[in-house]
């Protein structure tokens, strides 16, 4: 014989109201969890650029920056490698790092060709070498240009000295020539008074020197009687 039990009506409401009570709490545990994944996983791209970043420096090989971050504990998952040309990154061995930024939704090792690196640091030393030799010779030239204004002012001082004392020597020379004329005419005069004479006022006369005056040649103080200084007046 089967027995039939009479549930109340309330009985019935409040078991229907816990019912609901826990499905809302479980939905709610599992939003909030929702939210804090998400939460996770928006602070997550910055710490994984920074620590990214600490290991994926400029000027690194590729090749080994990925050991290393394998080491770390990040797959390739973790990031992007992106070329600065657009093309296919095939052998990290051959491609070096130049920065990290942010992605959409993950880190991107910026990589550059090593052989454009290094064909960029030859062109860049060579023209630090070719701005460096120009520079020199610019500088032998002005030196070179320098000393031969030097020397050219050297010479035209030597020239000008030489100009002067030749000058000096010169003039010297006239002056001597002068000196020695002056001499000799002296001399002539002085022969000249010494070679006259006149025996008498009347031989005076008639040779046309009457008066005669004092340093005159063939002046003698035996034809100025008075000594005035005036023989044969």
């Amino acid at each position: 014989m089967v027995r039939h039990i009479t549930v109340p009506f309330a009985c019935r409401v409040r078991a229907l109201i816990a019912v609901l009570a826990a499905l809302v709490m479980a939905f709610g545990l599992a939003g909030c969890s929702s939210d804090s994944d998400a939460e996770t996983t928006a602070e997550s791209p910055s710490t994984t650029v920074s620590d990214i970043a600490k290991i994926a420096e400029k000027g690194r090989l590729l090749s080994d920056v990925e050991d290393e971050l394998k080491q770390a504990g990040f797959d390739n998952d973790d990031y992007d490698v992106k070329s600065d040309t657009g093309k296919m990154v095939l052998l990290a061995s051959n491609w070096v790092v130049e920065s990290v930024t942010d992605g959409d939704d993950k880190p991107v090792i910026n990589v550059r060709k090593e052989s454009d690196v290094k064909a960029e640091e030859e062109a860049k030393k060579k023209e630090e070498e070719a701005a460096k030799q120009k520079a020199e010779e610019e500088a032998k030239k002005k030196a070179e240009e320098e000393a031969a204004k030097k020397a050219a002012e050297e010479q035209a001082a030597q020239q000008k000295a030489a100009q002067e004392k030749a000058a000096q020597e010169e003039a010297a020379r006239k002056a001597a020539e002068e000196q020695a004329r002056q001499q000799q005419l002296q001399q002539q005069q002085q022969q000249q008074q010494s070679n006259v004479y006149y025996q008498n006022c009347t031989a005076a006369r008639e040779a046309g020197a009457a008066p005669l005056y004092r340093g005159q040649p063939g002046y003698s103080s035996k034809l100025d009687r008075d000594g005035d200084g005036i023989a044969c007046e």
